[in-house]
């Protein structure tokens, strides 16, 4: 019954954010979620996101949240197989680093952490989940889904507000007291395939073109853009569109 549910409802969360960053100082969202929906408490990141995004988990009565959350984590990873086309290929992953037996172990590890989780699901919910850890947030995604800020204090997670100094994600993965294993071994960019071909089957002048084509601008202030700023530009413009 509560699978056929699921089914019926829509998660719809393809709405703008219109934060405005520096490049040191992430902005943070207000909200409450976490303060007003009472709910077991989840010290690792997969059940956390899920018990805040899933549809039904609120309602469900507390002493059967363990079990439904169990449930959960296997209908997903049984989508990532079953509704591939869905719940995984339109992700545009890098299937030699993404690949769905990857994913699938490391979402049904109770007690560890794996970034490639974190990675699935910021497309799985169509958000940027942005770990906050000692008072330094951690991006975890490329494209422009609206941000959600997961602070990770004394073993809990909530969902934070406040401004914070960028760090770099890498560095948490060396972090001894954090317990969060990058399966992936790439940087951040590495996990989707990038919408051109690679940079040397290029000449700047078809950059160029493309680069018109994005309406992105071929100067950096009154100077022209050098090939990789390019390359990277309109990579990430198709990336996100």
């Amino acid at each position: 019954m509560i699978f056929a549910l699921l089914d019926k409802l829509s998660i719809d969360s393809s709405f703008t954010d219109n934060i405005k960053e520096s490049s040191y100082v992430e902005k943070m969202k207000l909200t409450n979620q976490t303060d007003n929906i009472n709910h077991i408490k989840y010290s690792n990141f997969v059940p956390f996101i899920i018990s805040i995004y899933d549809p039904l988990y609120e309602h469900i009565e507390n002493n059967e949240k363990k079990m439904y959350m169990k449930q959960k984590i296997t209908e997903i990873c049984s989508e990532i197989e079953e509704k591939s086309d869905v719940k995984y290929h339109n992700y545009y992953f890098n299937e030699k680093l993404m690949k769905p037996s990857v994913i699938q172990f490391g979402l049904q590890v109770s007690d560890q952490d794996y970034i490639s989780s974190i990675y699935y699901l910021n497309e799985y919910y169509r958000k940027h989940f942005v770990i906050v850890y000692k008072n330094i947030a951690y991006e975890t995604c490329i494209k422009n889904y609206p941000k959600e800020y997961l602070n990770y204090q004394d073993g809990n997670i909530r969902i934070t507000e406040g401004e914070f100094e960028k760090g770099d994600i890498n560095e948490l993965f060396d972090t001894i007291n954090f317990s969060l294993t990058n399966d992936i071994k790439k940087e951040m960019k590495s996990v989707y395939k990038m919408p051109l071909n690679p940079i040397s089957k290029y000449k700047i002048e078809e950059l160029k073109v493309l680069a018109e084509e994005c309406n992105i601008s071929l100067k950096d202030g009154t100077k022209n853009k050098v090939k990789a700023v390019l390359y990277s530009e309109i990579n990430d413009y198709k990336l996100n569109n």
